[in-house]
C-alpha cells in the first residue's frame, strides 16, 4: 500500500511553492521588500528561541499521542518513531489540500513498520480527537477575546462568515470522529459504504473479507479505549498543551519586534482562532488563506509597518521551518530504513549460503 506515487508528492510541493512564492510577491508588492527585510534584520533573536522550543513542543504532542494511541493498541513504539510519524504528517499535510495526504502516509509508514492498517487509523482516529477538541477549545477563547478586546479586531473586515464555516467544519468533524469511536451503529453503516464503494473497483476475491476484519479489528481497539477511558482524557490534554505551545508562537515573535501591549493569552488565542478558521480552506498548508488572514485579524495588533514583517517571521517559524525539518527527517530515517533491510537481506542470503555449503 502507498499513499501516493512521486509524482502527486512533487505536483503537491510545485502548488505549495508557487502559492508559497505568491505570498511573498503580494506581500512585497503591499509592504516593501526592502521595508520588510529591514524590519526583520532588527528584531531580538532571543524571543525566536522559545518560539523554535514551541514548534518542536507541536511534533513532540502527537507523537506522544501517536504513541500513546499504539501503545493501547498492544504496540512498544519508541519515541523515535513516534516522531517519524508525527513528522510524516506534517510533512504530507503540508503539501497536500486540507491536508487530506498527511494520514495516509502515517499508515503507510505505520504498515511498513508491521502495524496493522486497523490499528495504526485507530491510532490516528485518537489523536485526531485530541487535535480538534484542543483546536475548536482555543479558537473559542479567540473569538471570546477578540470580541471583547478593546481593538475591535473586526471592525471594518469581512471574515465572520470564514470564522462560521471554519468552526461548523471543525465542530461536525468532531461530531462525526466522536460517533465513530463510540457508535457501533455509525461504524457499521461507514463499513459498509466502504465495502460496497470498494466493490465498484476492486473485483479480487477476499477483499471483502479483509474489510470486514479491519472493521472487527477496529472494534476490538475501540472496546479497549471504553475500557480506558483515561486515554483519551489524556490525549486531550496533550493536545492542548500542544497547541497551546504552537499559537504562542506568535506572541515570542510579536515580542522579538519589542512589542509588549498584549498578553501571551490574547495572542495565542487569536492565532488560535485564525488557525481553525483558515484549516477547511482546501490550500497545501493553508499558504495565502492563513498569511491573508493573518494581515486582517492582527493588523491592530502589529503596526502598519511591521505586519508584513510579522506575517513572514510567524510563518518561517511555524511552516516553513518544520516542513524543512520534516522533510530532512523523513529523507535521513528512510535512507537508515533502507540501508538496515539492506543489510539484513544481505545477512538472511549469505546465512542461507552458508546452509547450502
Amino acid at each position: 500500500m502507498k499513499p501516493c506515487n512521486k509524482k502527486s508528492v512533487y505536483i503537491g510541493v510545485a502548488l505549495m511553492v508557487s502559492l508559497a512564492a505568491l505570498t511573498i510577491y503580494i506581500i512585497s508588492k503591499e509592504f516593501g521588500l526592502d521595508s520588510v527585510m529591514s524590519i526583520l534584520t532588527s528584531i531580538n533573536p532571543w524571543f525566536l528561541v522559545p518560539a523554535v522550543i514551541c514548534m518542536l513542543m507541536f511534533s513532540l504532542g502527537e507523537a506522544l499521542n501517536i504513541r500513546i494511541g499504539l501503545n493501547l493498541t498492544g504496540y512498544k513504539t519508541s519515541l523515535f518513531n513516534s516522531l517519524k510519524y508525527a513528522y510524516t504528517g506534517f510533512f504530507f499535510s503540508s503539501i497536500t489540500p486540507s491536508a487530506s495526504g498527511g494520514q495516509p502516509a502515517q499508515i503507510y509508514a505505520m504498515h511498513r513498520d508491521n502495524i496493522k492498517v486497523s490499528h495504526a487509523s485507530f491510532s490516528l482516529l485518537l489523536e485526531l480527537i485530541g487535535y480538534e477538541v484542543a483546536s475548536i477549545t482555543i479558537a473559542f477563547m479567540g473569538l471570546i477575546v477578540s470580541l471583547v478586546s478593546p481593538l475591535n479586531l473586526f471592525e471594518g473586515i469581512s471574515i465572520g462568515w470564514v470564522l462560521v464555516v471554519g468552526f461548523l467544519i471543525n465542530f461536525l468533524l468532531l461530531t462525526g470522529l466522536l460517533l465513530i469511536m463510540f457508535s457501533k451503529k455509525a461504524v457499521k453503516v461507514i463499513a459498509g459504504v466502504i465495502i460496497k464503494i470498494v466493490s465498484i473497483f476492486s473485483k479480487k476475491p477476499g477483499t471483502k473479507a479483509k474489510l470486514l476484519k479491519t472493521f472487527a479489528e477496529y472494534r476490538v481497539s475501540a472496546n479497549r479505549l471504553k475500557a480506558n477511558k483515561g486515554v483519551l482524557v489524556k490525549i486531550i490534554l496533550i493536545s492542548l498543551v500542544q497547541f497551546a505551545a504552537y499559537h504562542s508562537i506568535t506572541y515570542f515573535c510579536y515580542r522579538s519586534f519589542g512589542l509588549s501591549e498584549r498578553n501571551l493569552f490574547e495572542m495565542m488565542t487569536l492565532q488560535g482562532l485564525l488557525f481553525t478558521s483558515v484549516s477547511c480552506i482546501p490550500l497545501p498548508g493553508s499558504s495565502g488563506a492563513m498569511e491573508g488572514g493573518f494581515g486582517l485579524l492582527f493588523k491592530k495588533v502589529f503596526s502598519e509597518g511591521m505586519i508584513g514583517s510579522a506575517i513572514v517571521l510567524c510563518r518561517l517559524v511555524s511552516f516553513a521551518l518544520p516542513l524543512v525539518l520534516s522533510g530532512l527527517f523523513i529523507i535521513v530515517t528512510g535512507r537508515a530504513s533502507k540501508n538496515y533491510r539492506r543489510i539484513e537481506e544481505s545477512s538472511v542470503t549469505k546465512a542461507d549460503s552458508e546452509k547450502a555449503a
